[in-house]
């Protein structure tokens, strides 16, 4: 819990530090997933515009879409994957809901499971593949699946908290603006904070804020 506040906390921190830039990148993020099945690529450019935040390099509207072009393959199937999971796995939970007897209900409580599961993975999934160059899906799932079984507490914890911002967001309607974008750097610092865990001298991630003289980043 501890862990999981520590990085949504330092999340908050980053977005208002590059509040503009992650404006710009949810709004071109929304447009883009309108055909449903372009938001894999649309949120790969939205995490190589997160990830180029994080390097501390310049971000511009292009290099939302030089990521989404260059993991436009493996997005797609990611794409495809989320929906072949969540739309047949709602359809067939409500339909075995409604029959009434305990072996239809127990089934439709592990499809649920499968679906939350699959939610929880792609917390990792994106980042990582933009992280760390993968344009494997087998390769991609499995390091992933990796993350989510050796720190399934802390992946649960931080999902509560994006919920509970994606709740925010939908009774303040103004952070929508900004919203996909907030997501997306608590996803990526999350994934940073486990990948430093393990490897300490290749990832870096501090827990440290200072507001001091942060509260008009745009001067």
């Amino acid at each position: 819990m501890k862990q999981a506040m520590t990085v949504f906390y330092r999340s908050i921190f980053d977005t208002y530090q590059h509040l503009w830039t992650l404006v710009w990148a949810t709004m071109l993020w929304w447009i883009c997933i309108l055909p449903v099945v372009t938001s894999g690529p649309a949120t790969a450019g939205l995490f190589y515009v997160v990830k180029k935040i994080r390097n501390g390099e310049p971000a511009v509207p292009g290099d939302f879409f030089k990521g989404a072009h260059k993991y436009k393959g493996i997005g797609l199937k990611i794409s495809c994957c989320s929906i072949f999971i969540t739309v047949p796995g709602g359809i067939y939970f409500f339909i075995l809901l409604g029959t009434g007897s305990f072996i239809a209900y127990f089934t439709a409580m592990i499809i649920l499971y499968m679906v939350l599961m699959w939610f929880l993975l792609l917390l990792y999934v994106m980042p990582l593949m933009v992280e760390q160059d993968i344009h494997s899906l087998s390769l991609l799932l499995k390091r992933s699946f990796r993350l989510l079984s050796e720190n399934y507490l802390f992946t649960i914890n931080m999902a509560l908290y994006l919920l509970l911002l994606t709740f925010f967001s939908t009774v303040i309607t103004i952070i929508m603006a900004v919203w996909a974008g907030w997501i997306a750097k608590n996803a990526y610092n999350a994934l940073i904070f486990l990948l430093h865990k393990h490897e300490v001298a290749d990832y870096e991630f501090s827990g440290d804020v200072s507001w001091k003289g942060a509260w008009r980043t745009w001067k």
